[in-house]
């Protein structure tokens, strides 16, 4: 490997640090932990109607978002979606939660970047750091907590727009 290429790598890994210290989900995490998820999240690129998962795949990877923004989609009797558009909010936490099966699809409203991470190589970082481990598990529940929030209130909401308005207190 080149001296150039060496830059580069040391380049992305800096760049991967530095956007998830942002995360929520990272918050308070050890420098030690942050700077090995550098090591092993992947900057990725994709182009506007890009599907990035799908719901019912096997979840391998979650992400974080850079730049853009993307659509998360829940098909059931009708769409339900959410817009992920704040730099460093996560998606696909599927990958983080057993039985490891994406219950949306994410596919890109613009052009996007994301860091991507892998599950399995997160789980060996946690094992080596156990209390970031359990910050990271208290973060998720809070996010998996406003996703489903948000989706009650939509449900709700529609629910509400379809009453017979004569009825309604």
């Amino acid at each position: 490997m080149t001296l150039a290429a060496i830059k580069d790598v040391m380049k992305e890994v800096m760049m991967i640090v530095e956007a998830i210290e942002e995360s929520d989900l990272f918050k308070g995490a050890s420098l030690e932990f942050m700077n090995e998820i550098g090591r092993i999240g992947e900057i990725r690129s994709f182009k506007r109607d890009a599907i990035i998962c799908k719901a019912n795949e096997k979840a391998r990877y979650f992400y974080q978002l850079l730049e853009g923004q993307i659509d998360i989609m829940i098909a059931e009797k009708e769409i339900i979606r959410f817009t992920v558009n704040r730099p460093c909010e996560i998606f696909g936490w599927s990958a983080l939660v057993e039985p490891y099966i994406y219950t949306a699809t994410a596919k890109c409203k613009t052009d996007v970047r994301v860091v991507r991470i892998s599950r399995e190589s997160l789980e060996k970082i946690i094992i080596k750091y156990p209390s970031d481990g359990l910050g990271i598990l208290r973060h998720l529940t809070s996010i998996i907590s406003q996703r489903l929030r948000h989706a009650y209130l939509y449900i709700y909401s529609k629910e509400w727009d379809t009453q017979d308005p004569g009825k309604q207190t």
